[in-house]
């Protein structure tokens, strides 16, 4: 009886470890067929369930700039896509549509299968044989539903896809973007920050939407893209004690600093704004007075020479700061700072320049009149309105707008970007609008 028991108890185990197989084997064949099925169908109806689209965060390559597109999928199979960069819709709005699908035959992939000049364009092969190293595939990494994890099939960019609000208004995104970017970055290539990273300082350079430093000797290049929210980084710049890499930065309130959520790594600038206008003629620049944000009074006495000098044949075209150096006999370089002045009149072109007697401290800057140059001197003769006072008279009315003790400031009030400042007379109350811009040499 007590044989019969235990093989009777044998016979079900087996059973029961049989049955148990074919269920684990039924499971794992399901699972293999059907879970990729079910990925592709949740995928897409994320997609698609965004009734306002996506925002893209898009790097074609890890070191290199990331640019900000939106997106939104149609269960028709088309896209459209909005964007205004630099390489793809020449810094204007645009929105173009083409069409998308997820393939499954390795792997859940998004797949951008017809050509969208917005987009496309970053995994075009250039003269270069290799362009921006984009993609136009791109495997699904993870599926939620705000935010969808995408990786280049073929050169390997992780970027995100991120559910953007039902308020949200496309070309109000990019404008918010462009506002940030007068607030840190336009015109700034090639300057110098500080970036903190909770224990030492260290000195990164802005280019083209990377920041770049020195790491033992070898310059490390970090990508960001410029979002509504902040700065994004790819990879990030290092933070100290261990704590990896800092890839997300605000704007502070007083937009003196960009700066981490935790507030232990920000990115400064270097100058003070009277500092920085020096800096700039460092490197081949000037100052060009803009009418658009300088006080009214200071542009009505400008448009006054201008109509003087129209009357008598001759056009004011621009009118900037300049610096030029020289030696003295000792060898030593001098700094001199002038208001050079391009017109035409008689049907050729002039230009010559305001020399002024000057004191640059951290804080100001101060011009007086001191002499000018004989390219001048028909355009000066011309303003003075026939006072016998030679070229003076023209030159010192030029003076009383453009010299005095001015107080530098952002115009933007940011204090990390610099290239357009207004510059506050002590005396004659103006305010006058500059703007940095390049001397071609």
């Amino acid at each position: 009886m007590r044989h019969t028991l235990l093989y009777v108890i044998a016979v079900c185990l087996m059973i029961g470890t049989a049955s148990c197989s074919r269920q684990e084997k039924d499971l794992f064949e399901k699972s293999a067929a059907d879970r990729l099925h079910a990925m592709e169908q949740a995928v897409r109806e994320n997609l698609t369930s965004a009734g306002n689209g996506w925002e893209m965060r898009y790097f074609p390559s890890p070191d290199l700039p990331g640019y900000a597109m939106l997106a939104q999928f149609a269960s028709d199979g088309t896209v459209k896509i909005a964007a205004k960069n630099s390489v793809s819709s020449n810094n204007t709005y645009k929105e173009e549509v083409s069409l998308w699908d997820i393939d499954g035959t390795q792997g859940c992939v998004l797949t951008f299968n017809s050509y969208n000049r917005l987009f496309s364009i970053f995994a075009d092969p250039q003269s270069d044989g290799v362009g921006y190293s984009g993609d136009y595939e791109f495997v699904v990494l993870k599926n939620e539903t705000n935010t969808i994890s995408l990786k280049g099939k073929k050169n390997g960019a992780y970027i995100s896809l991120n559910r953007l609000s039902g308020s949200q208004d496309w070309k109000e995104y990019f404008n918010t973007i462009d506002k940030l970017n007068e607030e840190t970055f336009a015109g700034n290539d090639g300057i110098e920050m500080n970036y903190w990273d909770g224990a030492k300082n260290i000195t990164v350079k802005y280019n083209e939407g990377a920041f770049s430093y020195i790491d033992d000797k070898e310059e490390i290049a970090r990508g960001f893209i410029l979002t509504p929210d902040g700065v994004h980084f790819y990879t990030g710049l290092p933070r100290a004690n261990g704590k990896g890499f800092a890839k997300d930065f605000v704007l502070s309130e007083d937009k003196k600093v960009l700066k981490t959520e935790d507030g232990e790594a920000f990115i400064s600038s270097n100058y003070t704004a009277a500092d920085f206008f020096v800096y700039r003629f460092m490197n081949y620049s000037r100052w060009i007075y803009l009418p658009a944000g300088t006080d009214a009074q200071t542009n009505a006495k400008v448009e006054a020479i201008k109509k003087t000098a129209s009357q008598y044949g001759a056009e004011i075209t621009d009118i900037a700061y300049e610096c030029y150096i020289t030696q003295s006999m000792m060898g030593t370089r001098i700094r001199n700072y002038a208001l050079r002045i391009n017109y035409n009149a008689e049907g050729k072109q002039f230009s010559g320049k305001i020399d002024f007697n000057s004191t640059v401290t951290s804080e100001t800057i101060k011009f007086s009149y001191k002499s000018y140059e004989e390219d001048l001197l028909p355009l000066l003769l011309r303003i003075d309105d026939g006072a016998d006072q030679g070229g003076d008279g023209g030159a010192k009315q030029f003076c009383d707008i453009f010299c005095d003790t001015f107080t530098p400031q952002s115009f933007t009030g940011s204090a990390l970007n610099m290239t357009q400042l207004m510059l506050n007379g002590k005396t004659n109350g103006s305010a006058i609008h500059i703007k940095a811009e390049r001397i071609i040499m």
